[in-house]
C-alpha cells in the first residue's frame, strides 16, 4: 500500500462523514416497527410524538457529544462516568450498559424472527406464538446460532452486512414514502382524520405514575405513552460520539453535525409517519404484523418491497448488535469486574463466553414478555435511561471543573448547563411515565416472575457482584 492510500485511510472524519455516520447509527428499524403504537396512542397527533421523540434524542446526542469532548477513550457512557464521577458510579453504568445492550440485541431478534415467520409461513401462524417450545422460539435460537456462526468465521462480514442493512432501510423508507404521495396524488383522497377514529385511536388515555397510580386521563397522557413508543426509532443517537477519536476537530464536528444528523433523521421519520397516516392508519394501528408501516400498503409488489428492506435492515443490526452487545461484557472481564473467562476469545476473535451470555440475555427477555413489541420496544428504551440520566449529570461536573486538562475546552452555559438540566429532567419525566405495571404483569394481572427476576439480576444482583468482584481484586474499599 503506498504510503499516500494509508495516509488517506487513516483521514480523520470530516463533518459530512459524521453526519452520515449519525444518520445511519439512528435509522433502523424502529420507523417499521413503532408507528402502530404511536397512532394507536396518539390518533392525529402522533407526527406530534415523533417531533417530541427527536427533539429529546437531539437533546441527549448532544449531550453525549459534549462529553465525548472531555473523554476520547472507549466506553463511552462507561468511560465519560469513571473519569467524571468515579469508578463506582462506573461500573454500575457499565454492567446495567451490557445488560441494556444485551435487551436491545434481544428485542431486535425477536422482530426479525417474528417478520421472518410471517413473511415466509404466513398461514402457519407461527409468528403469534410466544411458548417456550414453540416453532418461533426454536426458530429464534437458530437464529442467535445463525448470528454466533457469523461471528465466528469473520468480522469482515459485520462490514458489508452493515452496507447491506443501510440499503435495505433506506430503499424501504424511499419506497414506501414515494407510494404513499403517487397514491394521495392520484386519487385525491387522504384518509388521515381516521386516525381519531374509535376503532384506531380509542380516546385519551389516563396518565400513571410507573403505571401503578393513575393521575387523569387527556390527550396529553396519550402522547407522553406515544412518544416513549417513538423513541425506540430514535435510539442509535447514543452512539453517535462513540467515535470522537476517529473525528477531525471532534470538539467543532460533533456540536455541528449531530443536530444536522438527527434533522435528517426526524425529516425522514415525519414523512414516514404521515404518508403512512395519509394512506391508512387505521390499517397501521391494528395490523398484527411486526412491520406495521407495511400495512398502510395495498399493493402487494410495494408491499412485499417494503417489508423485505425492514427485514433485511433486521438482518443487518441483528449482525451489528452480535458483534458489539457481547463486546460489552468483554470489556468489564478486561476491567477486573468478570472473571477473565468472559473476554477469552476463539476463531477469529470472538468471545464465546461472552456470547454466549448475552445471547442467553437476548433470548429471555422477549421470552419473558411473551414476545409484546409494545413492551419490548418500551422497555429497550427504559433500559437506557440510567445512560440518559448519569451523563448529563458527568457533562456538568466536567463543564464546572476546574481541572487543568480540561481547561482549554470551552463548552459554554448552553452545552456545559442548559441542555444537560433539560436532558435530565426530560429523562425523569418519561422514566416517571413509563408503564412499568404492564411491564412486571402479566395479561391475567399477576406478577411476571421471570421479567421481574430478569430486570432484578440485571440492575441489582449484577451490579452488586460487580462491586464484590472489584473489592476483592483491589482488596481495598470502592470510593468514588
Amino acid at each position: 500500500m503506498s504510503e499516500q492510500r494509508a495516509d488517506l485511510l487513516r483521514r480523520p472524519l470530516g463533518y459530512w462523514s459524521v453526519v452520515l455516520l449519525g444518520v445511519n447509527a439512528v435509522i433502523g428499524a424502529g420507523i417499521f416497527l413503532t408507528p402502530g403504537a404511536v397512532i394507536a396512542d396518539a390518533g392525529t397527533l402522533a407526527p406530534l410524538a415523533y417531533v417530541i421523540a427527536a427533539v429529546f434524542a437531539l437533546v441527549l446526542a448532544l449531550v453525549f457529544a459534549t462529553a465525548a469532548r472531555y473523554v476520547r477513550t472507549n466506553g463511552a457512557a462507561y468511560a465519560y462516568t469513571m473519569v467524571g464521577i468515579g469508578r463506582r458510579s462506573a461500573i454500575y453504568v457499565g454492567v446495567t450498559h451490557a445488560f441494556t445492550a444485551a435487551i436491545a440485541w434481544g428485542t431486535l431478534a425477536s422482530f426479525a424472527v417474528t417478520t421472518f415467520l410471517q413473511v415466509v409461513f404466513p398461514d402457519k401462524g407461527w409468528s403469534k406464538e410466544t411458548g417456550f417450545l414453540s416453532v418461533k422460539t426454536l426458530t429464534f435460537v437458530l437464529f442467535i446460532l445463525l448470528l454466533l456462526a457469523i461471528n465466528y468465521f469473520g468480522n469482515r462480514v459485520i462490514a458489508w452486512a452493515n452496507g447491506i442493512s443501510t440499503v435495505g432501510k433506506v430503499l424501504a423508507l424511499v419506497v414506501f414514502i414515494v407510494a404513499a404521495v403517487v397514491t394521495v396524488l392520484a386519487t385525491g383522497r387522504n384518509h388521515y382524520h381516521l386516525a381519531g377514529s374509535s376503532k384506531v385511536y380509542g380516546g385519551p388515555s389516563t396518565y400513571s405514575i410507573f403505571g401503578f397510580v393513575d393521575v387523569g386521563t387527556g390527550e396529553f397522557a396519550s402522547v407522553v405513552l406515544a412518544v416513549i413508543a417513538a423513541l425506540y426509532a430514535f435510539t442509535g443517537f447514543e452512539s453517535i460520539a462513540n467515535a470522537a477519536e476517529e473525528m477531525e476537530q471532534p470538539d467543532r464536528t460533533l456540536p455541528r453535525a449531530v443536530p444536522t444528523a438527527m434533522v435528517i433523521v426526524a425529516v425522514a421519520y415525519l414523512l414516514a409517519i404521515t404518508s403512512g397516516m395519509l394512506l391508512a392508519p387505521d390499517k397501521i394501528a391494528n395490523s398484527s404484523d411486526t412491520v406495521k408501516l407495511a400495512a398502510a400498503i395495498s399493493n402487494d409488489t410495494v408491499h412485499t418491497l417494503v417489508v423485505i428492506g425492514a427485514l433485511v435492515s433486521l438482518f443487518g443490526i441483528n449482525i451489528a448488535s452480535s458483534f458489539s452487545s457481547p463486546r460489552l461484557f468483554t470489556a468489564l472481564a478486561e476491567d477486573g469486574l468478570l472473571p477473565a473467562a468472559v473476554a477469552r476469545k476463539r476463531g477469529y476473535g470472538v468471545p464465546l463466553l461472552a456470547f454466549g451470555i448475552t445471547a442467553v440475555l437476548a433470548i429471555a427477555f422477549p421470552l419473558s414478555l411473551g414476545y409484546d413489541t409494545a413492551n419490548l420496544t418500551g422497555l429497550a428504551v427504559i433500559a437506557r435511561f440510567v445512560q440518559f440520566l448519569i451523563v448529563p449529570v458527568v457533562v456538568i461536573r466536567f463543564a464546572r471543573s476546574r481541572k487543568e486538562r480540561w481547561a482549554s475546552i470551552r463548552t459554554g452555559r448552553l452545552l456545559g448547563t442548559v441542555v444537560p438540566v433539560v436532558a435530565i429532567v426530560f429523562s425523569l419525566f418519561l422514566l416517571v411515565s413509563f408503564d412499568f405495571k404492564g411491564l412486571l404483569t402479566s395479561s391475567g394481572g399477576s406478577p411476571n416472575v421471570l421479567a421481574i427476576t430478569l430486570l432484578a439480576i440485571a440492575f441489582v444482583i449484577a451490579p452488586l457482584a460487580s462491586y464484590l468482584v472489584d473489592a476483592r481484586r483491589t482488596s481495598t474499599p470502592i470510593r468514588d
